[in-house]
């Protein structure tokens, strides 16, 4: 399939034809200009908040052999991975396989559906790797999937390796308490929400990780709650400055999340969407409200 035919545009925005065909990952693909910025930016800025750490501070990981990132994205992280882990063998999996620049030769790139149980042996190896690192998935993995999919990776570790996973919390909390009921933010919340249950989506999914770990017989579990603050309030400088940066990208991810959800699902014109997403950019730039989002 060509690269035209693997793609198609909606309200200005590239998406991957397949995932808008078969509903399977609703949002625009790195491939889509914007959402290549966002993506990469979004990587500098969690990178600041943790310190330029790839790796949560309690993960204990000495010499690898092998790392799996699953939902690659734009390839950042892998692409860092590979690169300080010279010697390690890094595969990335995404829904649509996005080349990236300057790939490193430790690296693999490939297609894949997550949603498809992770045993095909042209892609996976059993009991191998010392890392499976999967971030900002949800959008794309059904809500039933979700106990296999943890399944699955744990299948794929090898004994003593660690799995690391990160999700958005997208209701937007005020520090504040001044964030109403009839906020922009918030009505965008309720509208999502309602549209991704509809679509076999849960996008409350970090709350549940824990337990779907703990349950499938994962041991030394950790959930770390990162506030990203959004906006310069925060009163260490260091935070404010992260803050400051957010507001753009925390806007766009906003925007990519709910494009299709608002005007395919829930029968929203572009104009109506693009008028809501002026609203809640307005919002995040209101240093007053002490905006933060939860991951």
């Amino acid at each position: 399939m060509s690269e035209d035919t693997q793609r198609v545009s909606i309200h200005g925005r590239v998406f991957q034809k397949i995932s808008i065909d078969d509903k399977i990952y609703l949002a625009p693909i790195a491939n889509d200009d914007s959402e290549e910025d966002r993506l990469t930016a979004q990587h500098d800025i969690l990178s600041r908040l943790f310190g330029g750490a790839l790796l949560s501070p309690g993960l204990r990981l000495r010499d690898p052999q092998k790392i799996l990132d699953c939902g690659y994205g734009g390839g950042d992280w892998c692409v860092q991975c590979a690169e300080e882990y010279e010697d390690c063998e890094v595969t990335g999996v995404d829904i649509f396989p996005m080349l990236v620049v300057d790939q490193p030769e430790n690296l693999t790139l490939c297609g894949y559906n997550l949603n498809d149980r992770l045993r095909d042996p042209e892609v996976f190896q059993s009991r191998a790797y010392d890392l499976i690192h999967s971030r900002f998935v949800s959008p794309g993995i059904k809500s039933g999937r979700w106990t296999s999919y943890i399944h699955d990776m744990r299948l794929l570790l090898r004994p003593g390796g660690w799995v690391q996973i990160a999700e958005y919390y997208p209701l937007i909390q005020s520090d504040s308490g001044r964030l109403s009921d009839q906020a922009a933010l918030r009505r965008w919340w309720q509208s999502y929400e309602a549209s991704m249950r509809r679509l076999n989506r849960d996008p409350r999914i970090g709350r549940r990780l824990k337990d779907l770990l703990t349950q499938d017989g994962y041991r030394d579990v950790v959930v770390e709650v990162e506030h990203l603050p959004i906006g310069g309030w925060h009163s260490d400088p260091a935070k404010a400055s992260i803050g400051r940066d957010a507001v753009a990208m925390i806007g766009d991810l906003l925007e990519s999340l709910g494009i299709w959800p608002f005007t395919a699902d829930l029968g929203w014109t572009a104009a109506q969407y693009d008028y809501l997403m002026r609203e809640i950019r307005a919002e995040l730039q209101n240093v007053e409200l002490k905006l933060y989002i939860n991951m």
